[in-house]
C-alpha cells in the first residue's frame, strides 16, 4: 500500500484497523475501553499512527504506545492495579495477550516534565516527538488526527529530520535513524545529518549494535564494520538502492499464538 496522501485517507485506515474483528484488536479495544478510558481522554502515538501512513497496516510492527489526559497519580495508581513496571522514560509497560502496551500521562511525557514543551492537550504531543515522522498521534475518543504541519508530504518524500532535539536516549536515536534511513529508503534531513555526525563515533556504534542485536531479529548494522562506514551509508543519497536486500521485515503485531 502507498503512503497516505491525505489526513483524512489516513483517519480512514486508523478507523478501519481499529473496527476490525480480529481477536487481537478485539482485544486491544477492550484493553483501551477497560483500562484507560475512565482516566481520561487517550491517543495513540508512535509507531501505530506513522506506520499505517507509511504502508497500511502491513506496515505496522511495533508496540502500542498511549498517552492519557490524566493525572500522573491517577496513571500510576492504574500501572499498580494492572502490573505494569516503568519504563525509562517517565511511563509504565504492560505485558497483554499478543499486545506490549506503554503509557504515559499526558504531563509526564518526557518534553513536558523537563519543562522542553508546553504540553496542554493531546494536540500537543506532536511537538514532543525526536523525529518529526513521529509527530503525529490519534484521539481515540474523538477519533482525531493531530499532526505536524506537512507531515504526510514528508512521508511521502520519504524525507526524515528531528522535531524536537533534546532527547533522553541519543542511542536510541541513533538507531532508530539509521534503521529507518536502511530499511525504509527514508532520506536524512540537514539536523538529522547533523546529529549522526556529531554522535556517530566508534564508542556509539558498538553501543548500537549491541543494543540492535537484543531487540531486532534482523540486525542491519551488523553489515557495517565502523562507524564511518555506517555513517557514509546513512548520508548517502542514493543509501536504501545501495543496500537494497535489508527491506523491512512486515509483521502484523499481535497476531501470534492466542
Amino acid at each position: 500500500m502507498q503512503p497516505a496522501a491525505t489526513l483524512p485517507t489516513l483517519k480512514r485506515r486508523i478507523d478501519d484497523y481499529l473496527r476490525e474483528d480480529a481477536l487481537p484488536i478485539r482485544r486491544l479495544r477492550e484493553i483501551i475501553s477497560t483500562q484507560f478510558e475512565p482516566l481520561g481522554p487517550i491517543a495513540i502515538i508512535g509507531g501505530l499512527v506513522r506506520d499505517i501512513a507509511r504502508r497500511g497496516k502491513v506496515g505496522f510492527r511495533s508496540d502500542i504506545d498511549l498517552v492519557v489526559d490524566a493525572t500522573p497519580e491517577d496513571v500510576a495508581a492504574l500501572a499498580l492495579k494492572i502490573g505494569a513496571t516503568p519504563n525509562r522514560f517517565g511511563g509504565f509497560s504492560s505485558i497483554h495477550p499478543h499486545w506490549k502496551v506503554d503509557f504515559w500521562s499526558l504531563p509526564n511525557t518526557w518534553a513536558a516534565a523537563v519543562g522542553l514543551v508546553q504540553v496542554k492537550s493531546l494536540a500537543d504531543l506532536v511537538h514532543t516527538t525526536f523525529f518529526d515522522c513521529d509527530a503525529i498521534c490519534y484521539e481515540i475518543g474523538k477519533k482525531r488526527l493531530h499532526a505536524l504541519p506537512g507531515y504526510l508530504e514528508r512521508i511521502n518524500k520519504r524525507s526524515i529530520d528531528v522535531n524536537l532535539l533534546p532527547n533522553p536516549s541519543i542511542d536510541g536515536n541513533l538507531l532508530r535513524a539509521s534503521r529507518r534511513i536502511l530499511l525504509w529508503g527514508f532520506r536524512p534531513g540537514p539536523s538529522l545529518q547533523s546529529f549522526i555526525e556529531r554522535e556517530l563515533n566508534e564508542h556509539s556504534f558498538a553501543r548500537i549494535v549491541d543494543i540492535e542485536r537484543s531487540l531486532y531479529p534482523n540486525n542491519v548494522l551488523d553489515h557495517f564494520a565502523s562507524a564511518p562506514g555506517l555513517c557514509e551509508a546513512l548520508l548517502n543519497d542514493k543509501a536504501s538502492k545501495l543496500f537494497p536486500t535489508f527491506g523491512e521485515q512486515l509483521d502484523f503485531p499481535g497476531f501470534g499464538a492466542e
